[in-house]
Protein backbone atom coordinates (compact mmCIF):
# COMPACT_ATOMS: atom_id res chain seq x y z
CA UNK A 1 0.00 0.00 0.00
CA UNK A 2 1.48 3.31 -1.06
CA UNK A 3 1.70 6.33 1.21
CA UNK A 4 -1.28 8.17 -0.31
CA UNK A 5 -3.61 5.19 -0.03
CA UNK A 6 -2.36 4.48 3.49
CA UNK A 7 -3.24 8.04 4.59
CA UNK A 8 -6.66 7.75 2.97
CA UNK A 9 -7.25 4.44 4.72
CA UNK A 10 -6.37 5.91 8.12
CA UNK A 11 -8.65 8.88 7.50
CA UNK A 12 -11.55 6.60 6.58
CA UNK A 13 -10.98 4.60 9.73
CA UNK A 14 -11.50 7.67 11.92
CA UNK A 15 -15.20 7.82 11.14
CA UNK A 16 -15.98 9.64 14.40
CA UNK A 17 -14.04 12.66 13.10
CA UNK A 18 -15.93 12.90 9.82
CA UNK A 19 -18.43 15.74 9.14
CA UNK A 20 -21.32 13.30 8.83
CA UNK A 21 -20.77 12.45 12.50
CA UNK A 22 -19.49 15.67 14.05
CA UNK A 23 -21.94 18.17 12.53
CA UNK A 24 -25.20 16.32 13.31
CA UNK A 25 -24.05 15.52 16.84
CA UNK A 26 -22.87 19.09 17.46
CA UNK A 27 -26.17 20.62 16.33
CA UNK A 28 -28.15 18.05 18.31
CA UNK A 29 -26.08 18.80 21.40
CA UNK A 30 -26.77 22.54 21.00
CA UNK A 31 -30.52 21.86 20.81
CA UNK A 32 -30.37 19.69 23.92
CA UNK A 33 -28.35 22.25 25.88
CA UNK A 34 -30.74 25.07 24.94
CA UNK A 35 -33.71 22.98 26.03
CA UNK A 36 -32.02 22.14 29.33
CA UNK A 37 -31.27 25.79 30.04
CA UNK A 38 -34.79 26.80 29.10
CA UNK A 39 -36.39 24.26 31.41
CA UNK A 40 -34.04 24.74 34.35
CA UNK A 41 -33.98 28.54 34.29
CA UNK A 42 -37.49 29.30 33.04
CA UNK A 43 -36.27 31.40 30.11
CA UNK A 44 -39.47 31.07 28.03
CA UNK A 45 -37.45 30.69 24.86
CA UNK A 46 -40.58 29.95 22.84
CA UNK A 47 -40.63 33.70 22.26
CA UNK A 48 -37.68 33.16 19.90
CA UNK A 49 -39.84 31.11 17.59
CA UNK A 50 -41.27 32.25 14.27
CA UNK A 51 -44.35 34.42 14.72
CA UNK A 52 -46.06 34.96 11.34
CA UNK A 53 -46.45 38.44 9.89
CA UNK A 54 -44.72 40.21 12.77
CA UNK A 55 -41.36 41.90 12.46
CA UNK A 56 -40.08 40.56 15.76
CA UNK A 57 -41.11 37.07 14.64
CA UNK A 58 -38.38 37.09 11.97
CA UNK A 59 -35.77 36.33 14.62
CA UNK A 60 -37.19 32.83 14.61
CA UNK A 61 -35.71 32.22 11.17
CA UNK A 62 -32.44 31.61 13.01
CA UNK A 63 -33.45 30.59 16.50
CA UNK A 64 -36.72 28.63 16.11
CA UNK A 65 -35.13 25.26 15.08
CA UNK A 66 -33.03 25.32 18.25
CA UNK A 67 -35.98 25.75 20.63
CA UNK A 68 -38.33 22.94 21.71
CA UNK A 69 -41.42 22.98 23.87
CA UNK A 70 -41.19 19.61 25.65
CA UNK A 71 -38.85 16.70 26.17
CA UNK A 72 -40.90 14.51 23.84
CA UNK A 73 -40.74 17.22 21.20
CA UNK A 74 -36.96 17.44 21.61
CA UNK A 75 -36.42 13.68 21.64
CA UNK A 76 -38.41 13.03 18.48
CA UNK A 77 -36.71 15.83 16.61
CA UNK A 78 -33.19 14.97 17.78
CA UNK A 79 -33.40 11.36 16.64
CA UNK A 80 -34.79 12.23 13.21
CA UNK A 81 -32.51 15.23 12.73
CA UNK A 82 -29.36 13.30 13.66
CA UNK A 83 -30.14 10.35 11.39
CA UNK A 84 -31.23 12.40 8.37
CA UNK A 85 -28.49 15.03 8.61
CA UNK A 86 -25.86 12.30 8.98
CA UNK A 87 -27.23 10.62 5.84
CA UNK A 88 -27.21 13.97 4.05
CA UNK A 89 -23.58 14.68 4.94
CA UNK A 90 -22.48 11.16 4.09
CA UNK A 91 -24.20 10.74 0.72
CA UNK A 92 -24.32 14.39 -0.42
CA UNK A 93 -21.23 15.99 1.19
CA UNK A 94 -20.83 18.64 -1.50
CA UNK A 95 -24.32 20.11 -1.05
CA UNK A 96 -25.08 19.27 2.59
CA UNK A 97 -24.19 22.62 4.12
CA UNK A 98 -25.99 24.82 1.51
CA UNK A 99 -29.04 22.60 1.73
CA UNK A 100 -29.13 22.77 5.52
CA UNK A 101 -28.83 26.56 5.48
CA UNK A 102 -31.57 26.94 2.87
CA UNK A 103 -33.88 24.54 4.71
CA UNK A 104 -33.16 26.35 8.00
CA UNK A 105 -33.96 29.81 6.63
CA UNK A 106 -36.66 29.25 4.03
CA UNK A 107 -38.78 26.82 6.04
CA UNK A 108 -39.03 29.50 8.73
CA UNK A 109 -39.68 32.21 6.15
CA UNK A 110 -42.54 30.22 4.64
CA UNK A 111 -44.07 29.82 8.10
CA UNK A 112 -43.73 33.55 8.70
CA UNK A 113 -45.58 34.28 5.45
CA UNK A 114 -48.54 31.93 5.74
CA UNK A 115 -48.50 30.30 9.18
CA UNK A 116 -51.08 30.58 11.93
CA UNK A 117 -50.69 33.48 14.40
CA UNK A 118 -48.70 31.55 17.00
CA UNK A 119 -45.09 30.84 17.94
CA UNK A 120 -43.67 28.06 15.76
CA UNK A 121 -40.65 26.33 17.28
CA UNK A 122 -38.65 23.17 16.67
CA UNK A 123 -36.54 21.60 13.93
CA UNK A 124 -39.37 19.69 12.28
CA UNK A 125 -39.36 21.94 9.21
CA UNK A 126 -35.70 21.11 8.60
CA UNK A 127 -36.36 17.42 9.20
CA UNK A 128 -39.10 17.35 6.57
CA UNK A 129 -36.82 19.20 4.15
CA UNK A 130 -34.02 16.66 4.65
CA UNK A 131 -36.35 13.67 4.34
CA UNK A 132 -37.95 15.03 1.16
CA UNK A 133 -34.58 15.90 -0.37
CA UNK A 134 -33.03 12.50 0.34
CA UNK A 135 -36.09 10.60 -0.89
CA UNK A 136 -36.63 12.50 -4.14
CA UNK A 137 -32.90 12.82 -4.88
CA UNK A 138 -32.62 9.05 -4.89
CA UNK A 139 -35.55 8.74 -7.29
CA UNK A 140 -34.32 11.45 -9.64
CA UNK A 141 -30.71 10.25 -9.78
CA UNK A 142 -31.63 6.54 -10.08
CA UNK A 143 -28.34 5.49 -8.49
CA UNK A 144 -28.60 2.09 -6.74
CA UNK A 145 -27.06 3.33 -3.46
CA UNK A 146 -29.21 6.47 -3.39
CA UNK A 147 -32.36 4.53 -4.31
CA UNK A 148 -31.67 2.18 -1.41
CA UNK A 149 -31.30 5.22 0.85
CA UNK A 150 -34.64 6.58 -0.42
CA UNK A 151 -36.34 3.29 0.41
CA UNK A 152 -34.77 3.34 3.86
CA UNK A 153 -36.16 6.84 4.45
CA UNK A 154 -39.62 5.59 3.45
CA UNK A 155 -39.28 2.62 5.79
CA UNK A 156 -38.14 4.72 8.77
CA UNK A 157 -40.08 7.94 8.23
CA UNK A 158 -42.95 7.11 5.91
CA UNK A 159 -45.42 7.96 8.65
CA UNK A 160 -44.19 11.56 8.54
CA UNK A 161 -46.66 12.12 5.70
CA UNK A 162 -49.41 12.42 8.32
CA UNK A 163 -47.60 15.44 9.73
CA UNK A 164 -48.56 17.33 6.58
CA UNK A 165 -52.21 17.18 7.59
CA UNK A 166 -53.54 19.45 10.39
CA UNK A 167 -54.97 16.64 12.49
CA UNK A 168 -53.01 17.06 15.72
CA UNK A 169 -53.42 20.23 17.78
CA UNK A 170 -50.28 22.04 18.81
CA UNK A 171 -48.28 20.66 15.87
CA UNK A 172 -47.08 23.09 13.21
CA UNK A 173 -48.15 21.37 9.99
CA UNK A 174 -47.16 24.61 8.25
CA UNK A 175 -43.52 23.90 9.16
CA UNK A 176 -43.83 20.34 7.86
CA UNK A 177 -45.36 21.40 4.55
CA UNK A 178 -42.86 24.23 4.09
CA UNK A 179 -39.91 21.96 4.78
CA UNK A 180 -41.17 19.22 2.49
CA UNK A 181 -41.69 21.67 -0.39
CA UNK A 182 -38.19 23.08 0.07
CA UNK A 183 -36.72 19.56 0.08
CA UNK A 184 -38.49 18.63 -3.15
CA UNK A 185 -37.47 21.87 -4.87
CA UNK A 186 -33.83 21.42 -3.84
CA UNK A 187 -33.84 17.78 -4.98
CA UNK A 188 -35.01 18.87 -8.43
CA UNK A 189 -32.63 21.82 -8.61
CA UNK A 190 -29.58 19.78 -7.52
CA UNK A 191 -30.45 16.60 -9.39
CA UNK A 192 -27.36 16.91 -11.62
CA UNK A 193 -24.89 17.75 -8.85
CA UNK A 194 -22.50 14.90 -8.00
CA UNK A 195 -23.19 12.97 -4.78
CA UNK A 196 -20.63 10.99 -2.79
CA UNK A 197 -17.91 9.26 -4.80
CA UNK A 198 -19.06 5.66 -4.66
CA UNK A 199 -16.63 2.80 -5.42
CA UNK A 200 -16.97 1.41 -8.91
CA UNK A 201 -18.84 -1.91 -8.98
CA UNK A 202 -16.73 -4.92 -9.86
CA UNK A 203 -16.88 -6.01 -13.48
CA UNK A 204 -15.07 -8.88 -15.16
CA UNK A 205 -14.31 -6.55 -18.05
CA UNK A 206 -12.04 -4.58 -15.71
CA UNK A 207 -9.72 -7.56 -15.18
CA UNK A 208 -6.42 -7.13 -16.97
CA UNK A 209 -5.56 -10.52 -18.47
CA UNK A 210 -2.54 -9.31 -20.47
CA UNK A 211 0.30 -11.61 -19.40
CA UNK A 212 2.82 -10.46 -22.01
CA UNK A 213 5.06 -8.83 -19.40
CA UNK A 214 5.22 -11.99 -17.28
CA UNK A 215 5.82 -14.18 -20.32
CA UNK A 216 8.63 -11.95 -21.54
CA UNK A 217 10.30 -11.96 -18.13
CA UNK A 218 9.83 -15.60 -17.04
CA UNK A 219 9.05 -17.48 -20.26
CA UNK A 220 5.81 -18.94 -21.64
CA UNK A 221 5.58 -21.64 -18.95
CA UNK A 222 6.34 -19.41 -15.99
CA UNK A 223 3.14 -20.44 -14.25
CA UNK A 224 4.04 -24.15 -14.25
CA UNK A 225 5.83 -25.68 -11.29
CA UNK A 226 8.91 -27.81 -11.96
CA UNK A 227 8.39 -30.61 -9.45
CA UNK A 228 11.70 -32.31 -10.23
CA UNK A 229 13.73 -29.22 -9.37
CA UNK A 230 11.65 -28.63 -6.28
CA UNK A 231 12.38 -32.02 -4.73
CA UNK A 232 14.28 -31.60 -1.55
CA UNK A 233 17.06 -33.76 -0.25
CA UNK A 234 15.86 -33.29 3.28
CA UNK A 235 15.92 -36.39 5.43
CA UNK A 236 13.89 -36.84 8.57
CA UNK A 237 15.31 -38.88 11.44
CA UNK A 238 13.18 -40.22 14.24
CA UNK A 239 14.59 -40.93 17.68
CA UNK A 240 12.80 -43.32 19.97
CA UNK A 241 12.90 -42.80 23.72
CA UNK A 242 11.39 -45.27 26.09
CA UNK A 243 8.99 -44.06 28.74
CA UNK A 244 9.74 -47.04 30.98
CA UNK A 245 10.91 -46.04 34.42
CA UNK A 246 12.89 -48.07 36.84
CA UNK A 247 11.34 -48.90 40.20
Amino acid sequence: MDKGRNIQYRQEQKWWLQPYVLIPLALSAIMAIIYGLDQSMGLDLYQFGVYPKKGEGLIGLISAPLVHGSFEHLRNNLISFTVLSAALWYFYPRKALPLLILAWIFSGLAIWIWGRPSYHIGASGIIYALAAFIFFSGLLRAHPNLLALSMLVVFLYGSMVWGLVPIEPGVSHEAHISGAIIGVVMAIYLRNSPPKDFPKPFRYDDINDDLSEQIEKYGPNYWQVDHDSQQSGMKIHYEYKSNDTKD
